[in-house]
């Protein structure tokens, strides 16, 4: 079964850019549609504010201050105000990003919320913060701003995904790695293959066969890369793809549950359960209260 990211409704069709959906003093807000492939020169510059934009489609490879990493949809990409940055295309195929960037006044008022003041203009200790459960309702959040183009729900998404910059990037993530072309150009591969097919086969197994490496090979590469095992992104993406499900759909809960990849009702409302604190019954009540 092929699935485009648990999507129900469809990403407004855009051309190649920056397309700005909403600014105030506080923050502005775009929608980044990249084509750029393979042989496309490599994109840098220098943060102007801070930067949090969550990963929609796509596979590429960012470089900054705090260390680098291949990500792909459900990633949040996070930069400190003037701080460098470098995306690095490895494959074709583009990509597709919501962009954040955020006042000091802004980001300070997140921070002292989670009693982190003091953290200054660089709060951000890592490059990235990997696809998780953890910061699922920011990327739900952002994908539902995107489809629809409301000023609240982009307000709403712009500030999800501060908070969850302020609360899960102050962690060092892992040490740099020297990433060559061939290496990035696998990760990135297995990272387009789990966004179209999260509901099939998607063992150690098969994935190092996308990849074309052996399996412990392939467990060291794209841990050192992504910042998690395979595992816990395929895990982290299917309970995405449900739960953005429960949201927009009203399909019965068990057909969800398969669409997502889950093989077993049970061991579904118990993985949903563990990590929203609620059942998907519960869930969907709640989103559409």
């Amino acid at each position: 079964m092929t699935r485009d990211f648990g999507n129900v409704a469809v990403l407004p069709a855009r051309a190649p850019g920056y397309h700005a959906l909403g600014a105030d003093e506080a923050f502005d807000v775009s929608d980044c549609v990249c084509r750029a492939g393979a042989h496309s020169p490599v994109f840098g510059g220098e943060h102007s504010r801070a930067s949090i934009s969550v990963v929609l489609s796509g596979a590429f490879h960012v470089r900054g201050p705090e260390g680098d990493a291949v990500v792909g949809p459900g990633a949040l990409l996070l930069g400190n105000r003037a701080a460098p940055y470098e995306f690095r295309h490895v494959d074709d195929g583009g990509d597709r990003s919501l962009v954040v960037e955020c006042s000091d006044s802004l980001l300070d008022e997140a921070l002292q919320s989670r009693g982190k003041a003091g953290r200054g203009a660089h709060p951000f200790a890592r490059v990235c913060i990997p696809a998780s459960v953890a910061s699922v309702e920011a990327v739900l959040l952002a994908r539902q701003a995107l489809e629809c183009g409301e000023a609240e729900s982009l307000r709403e998404a712009a500030l999800a995904m501060v908070d969850a910059a302020v609360r899960l990037g102050g962690e060092r993530g892992a040490a740099r790695v020297e990433v060559s072309d061939a290496q990035a150009r696998r990760v990135a591969r297995v990272l387009r293959h789990l966004e179209s097919h999260i509901a099939e086969d998607c063992s150690l197994e098969t994935l190092a066969g996308v990849a074309g490496l052996t399996r412990f090979h392939f467990l060291r590469v794209f841990r050192a890369m992504t910042g998690q095992t395979p595992r816990q992104l395929v895990i982290a993406t299917r309970l995405r793809v449900a739960a953005a499900s429960l949201r927009e759909s009203r399909a019965r809960i068990t057909d969800v549950a398969l669409e997502a990849g889950f093989g077993d009702l049970a061991h579904f409302t118990t993985s949903f359960t563990r990590a929203f604190g609620v059942s998907p019954r519960a869930y969907r009540a709640r989103m559409r209260q």
